[in-house]
């Protein structure tokens, strides 16, 4: 049953990755009256990627051509350890906790990073120099949100903190952990590259991620977008199901549970995706150097919770 569940949870998660990024572009066009790109567009896009062939910049080593399909391994990885359609931990649940995801994160990115430096394009550097600087920030500050919300809850696991959520209301209310998840929803503005911080166009003022994968095409293309979807998928599901709302998560294994908090969650997800929409049609893109200071403000607020947090008395309980 627990294999069933698992592997129902990654095709879930692969299968409408892609469907969030259609809905917010989408959204986001209607909310500025133009009919923009049909929903199902991303799947087109990745259709027609998957079609063509791969062309390989001269110059560059194999390393570039593997890292779009040990990004897409990874990121399925993530899939099958954390509480996406589920609060009970499944097959592979128990293999990292919080800390550990993190770290596959990280990983993740410092491939990404390595691979447009292999590629001998400025556009590609461009994009590598700004993702390090903001990386350097953002994932330290992403693992330190997790120590935090260990801390606070006394385990890195995050089947066990989404129950803990689910039944306690103290818990769930308290300005502790409301701190720790405005600390996380700026993390995953700057990790899915929203507005402020990215736009997504081909202006080079505007390019951080984007820049990155210009010399990718084919396959290799159609894999590394799929993995930006699956990745933005993921935390979108761990904000929703670990700090905002961990609200009718099945906590014990059964199908039918399952089936009806797959349809529910992709409800939550879809209003995630309309406040998204909101903020990239209502606030400007920050200059680069500002991005720092977002980077600040989300890093004082899981700081706050740590300071609150001992100050009144937590760390001895």
């Amino acid at each position: 049953m627990l294999l069933v569940l698992s592997l129902l949870q990654l095709l879930y998660v692969a299968a409408l990755a892609p469907l969030l990024a259609g809905l917010l572009a989408r959204f986001e066009e209607r909310l500025e009256s133009n009919i923009g790109p049909p929903v199902l567009q991303p799947y087109y896009d990745l259709a027609k990627l998957f079609r063509r062939e791969s062309i390989r910049t001269s110059g560059a080593s194999p390393f570039l051509t593997a890292v779009p399909y040990l990004l897409f391994g990874f990121y399925l990885f993530l899939t099958l350890v954390l509480p996406i359609i589920t609060g009970f931990p499944m097959t592979f649940g128990p293999v990292v906790d919080f800390i550990g995801g993190g770290m596959v994160f990280g990983a993740a990115a410092t491939l990404k990073i390595i691979a447009a430096l292999d590629s001998r394009s400025n556009f590609a550097h461009l994009g590598a120099s700004r993702n390090a600087a903001i990386g350097a920030l953002g994932e330290v500050i992403l693992v330190f949100i997790f120590i935090m919300l260990g801390v606070l809850s006394k385990t890195n696991n995050p089947y066990v903190i989404n129950n803990i959520l689910q039944t306690s209301g103290a818990w769930y209310s308290s300005l502790l952990h409301w701190f720790v998840a405005l600390a996380f929803f700026m993390i995953l503005i700057v990790e899915t590259g929203q507005l402020p911080v990215e736009s997504h166009s081909t202006a080079e003022l505007g390019m951080i991620d984007e820049s990155m994968s210009f010399e990718y095409s084919g396959p290799e293309l159609a894999l590394y977008r799929w993995s930006a979807y699956i990745k933005q998928f993921i935390l979108m599901s761990v904000f929703l199901n670990d700090f905002v709302l961990p609200f009718w998560v099945p906590t014990k294994p059964a199908l039918a549970a399952v089936g009806l908090y797959m349809l529910i969650h992709l409800g939550k997800l879809i209003v995630l995706v309309v406040v998204f929409a909101l903020l990239n049609t209502t606030v400007s893109k920050y200059k680069l150097y500002k991005n720092f200071d977002f980077l600040a403000v989300a890093f004082a607020f899981a700081f706050l919770a740590s300071i609150a947090f001992y100050v009144t008395g937590g760390g001895n309980g």
